[in-house]
């Protein structure tokens, strides 16, 4: 299963006859944005119908275009995949389905950080992604081995990663699966996967 391309079809069915599909979406890179401690790259930002959302990425798309760009499309390469979850986020910010479209500020990271570590603690975590800045912070307790691990811990470049849908899929009924971070929000709300963002804004202050 391809998670991105299968989100992308439960957004299709969304906005179904809404007429939203060929309204206009502006991707650009927000150099003022705050950052998630878990991403790392710029953050590209989506915004649409007086909502905006984002996605931390390495491969950034700066372009006008529509949510019906995703549609039927394969969506082969990190860019376009990353494009089509910041697209994601910022519907379901506009639609009220979800509430975690931007990352909190540094003040927030301490608390988040020290809360992630409670909630893992003595856990082997399979993760897929990078961590960003805490990727240190987590050595301890990763495993390179999918089978060792109680927890699978899902980051935004990991989350546009192929293969990522196969393991949810595979391992969502015997171990904890967690999103982490703003830029899984959309994915991780469409597939009622367990998300970690305790802190993240639904707008910018």
């Amino acid at each position: 299963m391809d998670i991105v391309i299968e989100s992308v079809k439960k957004i299709q069915v969304l906005l179904e006859d809404s007429g939203c599909t060929d309204a206009g979406v502006v991707l650009d890179v927000d150099t003022d944005a705050d950052t998630c401690q878990f991403e790392s790259g710029a953050t590209m930002s989506a915004t649409f119908g007086g909502r905006s959302a984002d996605f931390a990425t390495h491969d950034p798309i700066r372009a006008p275009t529509k949510i019906s760009f995703m549609f039927g499309e394969s969506l082969d390469t990190p860019p376009v995949r990353g494009a089509a979850c910041a697209i994601i986020n910022v519907v379901l910010g506009f639609l009220c389905m979800s509430r975690i479209l931007h990352a909190c500020p540094e003040s927030c990271h301490a608390s988040c950080r020290n809360r992630i570590h409670q909630e893992i603690a003595g856990k082997m975590l399979f993760c897929i992604g990078s961590l960003g800045k805490t990727e240190r912070d987590f050595s301890r307790h990763v495993t390179g081995n999918l089978s060792d691990a109680e927890i699978i811990l899902i980051t935004g470049d990991g989350i546009i990663a192929k293969g990522t849908g196969d393991i949810i899929e595979n391992y969502k009924n015997t171990k904890r699966i967690i999103c982490i971070g703003p830029s899984t929000a959309g994915i991780a709300r469409l597939y009622e996967i367990e998300h970690w963002c305790p802190f993240g804004r639904s707008g910018i202050d």
